[in-house]
């Protein structure tokens, strides 16, 4: 399997530096222009399979861009979701620090950083139970934190890519025999029409 992870594109809140957590945030018009690039360079490199994607609204809206470009077909999961940051939800980043940089803190109706990565091993888990032992190109539409989570599930340090910014695409191979294989970490070339050939960082 080779998995195209793919973090939704901007929306207003991203630009605000405001937390989305799990509320229906659309992408805005710059969202839209990224994912739109990033679906076009998907399609260019490989045939879709499959996309899987969150179910929150700025990722449905980036999986359907997806769709329309490389027209495969998508199956919603609420286990690719962002982490929830509970009571914190429409902070401003610096009023919700601690969510971000203090890994035991517990977010008022919100997920620990423990339960979140459970969540994601579990999400991890579920896509490779469909399409970890087949050849086939999928797609993954996520978020930033789960991107971070992905990474820490193959055991890389989290923060070794200090930026997962709006549609960044991370390319990973699956064998069942050898794991997991990086190619591409959340890479934006795409987004630079001047920038060719697209780069990869072969980690």
């Amino acid at each position: 399997m080779r998995l195209y992870l793919i973090r939704h594109g901007e929306t207003d809140y991203n630009r605000e530096q405001r937390v989305q957590g799990h509320g229906p945030v659309p992408l805005n018009a710059a969202g839209i222009d990224q994912v739109t690039r990033l679906a076009q360079r998907v399609a260019a490199e490989t045939q879709l399979d499959h996309i899987y994607s969150s179910d929150l609204y700025r990722t449905q809206m980036s999986a359907e861009i997806l769709a329309k470009h490389t027209r495969a077909p998508i199956t919603y999961d609420e286990l690719f979701r962002e982490r929830n940051p509970g009571d914190l939800t429409e902070k401003t980043y610096d009023e919700a620090r601690e969510f971000f940089t203090e890994l035991p803190y517990v977010p008022p109706n919100g997920e620990s950083v423990q339960v979140f990565i459970d969540r994601v091993q579990r999400a991890i888990a579920r896509l490779l139970d469909a399409e970890g032992a087949n050849g086939r190109q999928v797609a993954l539409v996520t978020h930033g934190m789960f991107c971070r989570g992905f990474m820490q599930c193959l055991g890389r340090d989290p923060f070794e890519t200090p930026i997962w910014g709006n549609a960044c695409l991370t390319i990973a191979d699956y064998a069942p025999d050898t794991g997991w294989h990086l190619h591409t970490i959340a890479c934006t070339a795409h987004l630079d029409l001047d920038a060719r050939p697209i780069h990869t960082t072969g980690a």
